[in-house]
C-alpha cells in the first residue's frame, strides 16, 4: 500500500477532478449524463475509500515512528474531526503553494474542502480557504512528543475569541453554519387560574424566529516574503494570532456600540425593544455611575428577566467609579474583583464613550444573544500591493453574525462621567 503522503496526493487529485467535472454542468446550466454520473459517482466512492486507507496507513505509520523512538505512545483520535489530515498543515506552506501555483498534498486538500463548504452556502472562495472544521477542533498531537508538527491555524479563533468581550459573557456562538439560518425563539407562555372543574386555557405556542445571515469581517497583514519562505511555526502562529485578536476587538466594537456600524450586524443596544432607564441627570463622584447600574438591575427585575447568563459590558471609563463607589458609605465597596453587585462585568473598548463626558453599559441575560460563524476562512495572497517593501499582503475575510432572540433581557444606559 502507498505511504500516506502518495494516498492523500491521489485522494485530492480526485476531488479536484470531481469539482472540475460539476462546475462544467454548472457552467453549461445542465445535469450530469449518464456516463458523467457513473464516473462522479465512481470518483466519491474512491475518495471515501482513500479517507479510510489514509487513516490506516497513518495510524500504523505513528505506532512505527512510536516503536522507532521509543516515545510514550501517541493518542490517535477516534474523532475524524480531529483526525490526522490536519496536523501536518502549514499556513505559511499554503500560502507559498497557492502564489507560486504548486498547492498540494495536505494543504491542497483542505483547500478544496474549503471551496466545497463555500459553494454549499452560495459563496466563492476568492483565495486560499480554510475550512471551518480546521478552526474549531484543536489537535491533540503536539511537538513535544511527536514528529508531526502541531495545528497553529486554529490560533486565529482561539485569539478572536480569547481577545473579545463576545466569548465571555456567555453568549450562544454556532459554529460551522453553512448558509442562512433561522433560530425558533418563544416568547412568555399564557398560563392561569381556573375553576376546579372549568376548561382550561390555552396557553398557545407564541413561536417567533431570529435569523442569522452571513457579513464579512474582513482584516489583513503584511509579512515579508522572507519570512514566507522561512516557513517559521512560531513566526506563523504569531501572525493568525495577531489577526483573531484585531478581528475580536473589531466585532466587539460593533456589538457593543450605541448605535449599528455600517456593514456589520446589528449593535444590541441598536435593537428594537432593548431597555432603557432615566440615569442620574447630574454626576456624582463615585456614586451616580453605582446608580445607574442599580437602575438597569431594578429594570431587568421588573421585566422578569433577572435569570441566566447575566452580566456588565461596560466602557472602561466607567470603571473608576465604579471601584470607588461603596454601597454603604465607607463601609463596602459595591466592586469585588470583577462584579458588580454580585455579577459579572466585563470592559471593552467597543461600548461607546464620549470623552469627557459619558460612557456606555450594558446590562441583560447574554444566554440570549446568538453569534453565528459561517464557514472558514477565505485568505486573498496580494504580493503586489507591498511589494516595493519586499512583503505579501494577506486579507483574511470571515462570515459573521448575531442577534439577540429577546431584546427585552438587555437594558442599555449612558451613564456621565463629568
Amino acid at each position: 500500500m502507498e505511504n500516506s503522503v502518495e494516498l492523500r496526493q491521489e485522494r485530492a487529485g480526485l476531488i479536484q477532478e470531481a469539482n472540475v467535472m460539476l462546475e462544467a454542468c454548472k457552467t453549461e446550466a445542465r445535469d450530469f449524463t449518464e456516463d458523467e454520473q457513473s464516473s462522479y459517482d465512481e470518483k466519491m466512492n474512491l475518495i471515501d475509500k482513500l479517507k479510510k486507507d489514509i487513516e490506516t496507513v497513518e495510524r500504523q505509520e505513528s505506532l512505527n515512528a512510536e516503536i522507532a523512538t521509543k516515545t510514550p505512545k501517541v493518542e490517535i483520535m477516534e474523532n475524524k474531526d480531529k483526525s490526522s489530515e490536519v496536523r501536518g498543515y502549514s499556513l505559511f506552506k499554503a500560502l507559498s503553494g497557492f502564489m507560486n501555483n504548486t498547492l498540494d498534498g495536505v494543504e491542497k486538500e483542505l483547500h478544496d474542502e474549503a471551496v466545497a463548504e463555500a459553494r454549499a452556502a452560495g459563496r466563492t472562495i476568492n483565495g486560499l480557504g480554510i475550512p471551518s472544521r480546521l478552526l474549531e477542533q484543536r489537535d491533540g498531537v503536539t511537538q513535544g512528543d511527536s514528529s508531526i508538527a502541531p495545528t497553529v491555524v486554529m490560533g486565529y479563533q482561539d485569539a478572536l475569541r480569547e481577545a473579545s468581550v463576545f466569548n465571555q459573557v456567555g453568549a450562544n456562538i454556532l459554529t460551522g453554519l453553512s448558509a442562512d439560518t433561522r433560530l425558533p425563539i418563544t416568547g412568555k407562555q399564557a398560563v392561569g387560574w381556573g375553576t376546579e372543574v372549568a376548561a382550561a386555557a390555552d396557553g398557545g405556542a407564541n413561536f417567533g424566529k431570529l435569523d442569522l445571515s452571513p457579513l464579512r469581517l474582513s482584516s489583513y497583514v503584511d509579512i515579508s516574503k522572507q519570512l514566507l519562505m522561512q516557513n517559521g511555526m512560531g513566526a506563523q502562529q504569531a501572525i493568525v494570532a495577531d489577526l483573531g485578536r484585531a478581528a475580536g476587538a473589531k466585532i466587539d466594537a460593533a456589538m457593543f456600540a450605541a448605535a449599528d456600524v455600517d456593514d456589520a450586524p446589528g449593535a444590541i443596544a441598536a435593537t428594537a425593544n432593548v431597555g432603557t432607564i432615566t440615569e442620574a441627570s447630574t454626576y456624582a463622584a463615585n456614586a451616580s455611575i453605582m446608580s445607574d447600574f442599580v437602575a438597569a438591575e431594578t429594570e431587568l427585575a421588573v421585566n422578569e428577566g433577572l435569570a441566566g447568563n447575566l452580566a456588565y459590558v461596560a466602557n472602561p471609563v466607567l470603571m473608576k467609579d465604579l471601584k470607588q463607589s461603596a454601597q454603604v458609605a465607607a463601609v463596602s465597596a459595591g466592586v469585588q474583583g470583577n462584579l458588580v453587585n454580585g455579577y459579572p462585568t466585563y470592559y471593552t473598548n467597543g461600548a461607546t464613550k464620549s470623552a469627557g463626558v459619558s460612557g456606555d453599559f450594558l446590562f441583560g441575560d447574554f444566554s440570549k444573544l446568538f453569534i453565528g460563524m459561517f464557514g472558514g476562512l477565505d485568505i486573498t495572497v496580494d504580493p503586489y500591493t507591498k511589494a516595493i517593501n519586499g512583503e505579501v499582503r494577506l486579507i483574511v475575510n470571515q462570515y459573521i453574525d448575531w442577534g439577540v432572540s429577546q431584546p427585552g433581557a438587555f437594558v442599555k444606559a449612558t451613564s456621565l462621567t463629568a
